[in-house]
């Protein structure tokens, strides 16, 4: 058996453990270290360098390989059958009208001392893009 290389370093233990694991599904063997150590004393992990992602030496070219390979695009439909307000933008109809002002509600609770709920300027939003607009 060769020795282990280093291919990656990463901050958090979810982003590590991702990584090992589309690694293993693909028969290397490979291993994290200072996992724990990182894990569990989060201040060490840039003294530490982090959680290490190491594989074996004959398998680094294909291992990065791998975690180089973008995922597939997923295709969301962003529409909803019972709305008919359609966003200006993209075309969705996954949008709202938006019924409270957030600067009249504040500006309300700090001048007078309760709060308004009113939005004197109509606009929408739209959920898919996040666009804003007014009726």
């Amino acid at each position: 058996m060769g020795d282990f290389v280093t291919i990656a370093a990463f901050d958090d233990y979810v982003t590590a453990n991702f990584e090992l694991q589309k690694l293993e599904a693909m028969g290397m063997t490979c291993y994290l270290a200072d996992e724990n150590t990182v894990t569990m004393q989060w201040t060490l992990s840039n003294a530490m360098g982090g959680i290490k992602l190491r594989v074996l030496e004959s398998d680094v070219e294909k291992a990065r390989q791998i975690l180089n390979e973008k995922p597939e695009e997923l295709t969301a439909d962003h529409t909803i059958e019972d709305s008919d307000l359609k966003c200006p933008n993209c075309g969705s109809n996954n949008t709202v009208e938006e019924k409270y002002s957030k600067s009249v509600f504040v500006a309300s609770l700090l001048i007078l001392g309760f709060p308004i709920s009113v939005n004197p300027i109509k606009s929408c939003r739209c959920f898919y893009c996040g666009h804003v607009w007014k009726i």
